[in-house]
């Protein structure tokens, strides 16, 4: 079929294909948004993923000083029996440093100049001690100000990873409560302890007032995330509670001078470490979740974006398959060929000299065609039967 349109003007199906490039168009921006957004998300759960075992590592530091810091003050006040179990303590102590240097490889300038720090006066204080050059009023304060390091330590991997940086969310929340306030309330339950670690000798009742404040605040924070918690959290909730019971005993014994004081900050700060544990352990599982769902999402949203790619061009391609598959049956057409053979028997009969054989047979002929294409009558039984050479010159 002749094109009826102008050349200067696109057919429908020009139309249709400009239609179809803006539609996949305007549903591949908002795919790429949203691409780009879990693609951020991402980004940021694993960051976070990676922050949790630097974390736990300094953590254990923190443990591995308090335990040294009471063995090292009791050697320091006499009880030179006690050295190799300072000394086992004192090598505990090393292998948790050592460790948590190979789990700050790609931490913060910051981190590392802190860390760097840390280890330093460390290994001085080890010395000290070992060579009996501090007293132990002095080591105790050492001990601490390394606590206070390590925290220091704690604080810059988590602005790093941006561990606990949202607080709306219940696994931010746990994540702000495991780097932030359970390793300064296992500090300040430590710094309780009496000088010379004997019970009765005295306490800082104000510090013990605040201690006790910092103690509900966090465990009201975590009882909160327990409650809320879309998965049930039996572990964390007896660690919560058991945290609270042993440190509110101590805090009674502390006050009342009672020899098992020495025994209660044992096992509250054990306590603590314990909860810290178990706070460790529900915040890793629900960043491994956040990451895998964060994965399977972008997989099917990439398939989806591929998907459309695809029918896009596929419906390219149909659109202008029926064009060229029209004008391939066009030339192959038999009835074409029918015509022009006609045309060109038409041609030689006209073309023959007239009053000839050849040329009343081939008039005679395409009369005849002539009358059935027409609709005409078609030949009589006597025109049927007698040669056209024979018939009469007005029939022919």
């Amino acid at each position: 079929m002749p094109d009826t349109y102008p050349p200067d003007r696109p057919t429908p199906r020009y139309k249709l294909a400009a239609l179809s490039i803006v539609g996949a168009a305007m549903v591949a921006l908002p795919l790429a948004q949203v691409l780009r957004y879990q693609d951020t998300e991402l980004q940021a759960a694993l960051a976070e993923q990676a922050g949790l075992d630097p974390v736990r590592r300094a953590v254990a530091v923190q443990q591995g000083l308090l335990a040294h810091r009471d063995v090292a003050g009791q050697v320091l006040r006499g009880q030179v029996v006690l050295e190799n179990e300072r000394r086992k303590r004192q090598h505990k102590v090393d292998e948790r440093v050592v460790a948590l240097a190979g789990a700050l490889v790609v931490a913060s300038e910051r981190t590392h100049e802190e860390f760097s720090a840390l280890r330093d006066d460390w290994a001085l204080l080890a010395r000290d001690v070992q060579e009996r050059t501090v007293s132990a009023s002095e080591s105790d304060l050492a001990h601490r100000l390394l606590v206070e390091q390590t925290l220091q330590v704690i604080d810059f991997i988590a602005d790093a990873s941006g561990l606990g940086r949202d607080r709306d969310s219940g696994a931010a929340l746990l994540a702000s409560v495991m780097t932030r306030s359970l390793p300064r309330l296992a500090a300040e339950i430590a710094a309780l302890k009496p000088a010379g670690g004997a019970a009765g000798s005295g306490h800082d009742e104000r510090q013990l007032a605040a201690t006790e404040a910092t103690l509900a605040r966090v465990l009201g924070r975590l009882n909160e995330a327990v409650e809320h918690a879309v998965v049930p959290r039996p572990a964390l909730a007896e660690a919560t509670a058991e945290a609270g019971a042993s440190a509110d005993r101590y805090f009674r014994l502390l006050r009342d001078g009672s020899p098992e004081s020495v025994q209660a900050d044992a096992a509250a700060l054990q306590a603590q470490f314990l909860l810290l544990e178990a706070t460790h352990a529900v915040v890793a599982e629900t960043l491994a979740g956040r990451v895998d769902g964060a994965r399977r999402e972008r997989e099917v949203l990439l398939a989806l974006t591929a998907v459309l790619a695809l029918l896009s061009v596929w419906i390219l391609i149909r659109m202008f398959m029926p064009a060229r598959s029209g004008a391939k049956r066009l030339r192959t057409d038999p009835r074409q060929h029918g015509d022009a053979a006609e045309g060109t028997q038409f041609t030689a009969a006209t073309a023959s000299p007239p009053g000839s054989a050849d040329s009343r047979g081939e008039a005679g002929r395409l009369l005849q065609r002539l009358r059935r294409h027409d609709g005409g009558p078609g030949p009589t039984p006597l025109e049927r039967d007698t040669p056209a050479e024979t018939l009469p010159p007005e029939q022919a």
